[in-house]
């Protein structure tokens, strides 16, 4: 796997946790942002045959 292939997965990473961060604050706009970057980053993987994980189905929130 190359330097590239590393820092795209890291970021892609990133991005998800950024996101089901800013999903469970309930905070819209960063929600927004970060699912354009997360949707950019893996456009990018897909246009330069990298593979990516599948992401973690995430645990249901607690209710109260």
């Amino acid at each position: 796997m190359s330097s590239f292939d590393d820092e795209l997965l890291h970021r892609i990473s990133a991005a998800r946790q950024a996101l089901s961060a800013a999903r469970d604050a309930g905070e819209l706009d960063s929600e927004r942002v970060y699912a354009g970057e997360l949707d950019s980053l893996l456009r990018l993987a897909m246009d330069n045959g990298v593979t990516v994980p599948p992401e973690a189905p995430s645990l249901p929130r607690p209710l109260g």
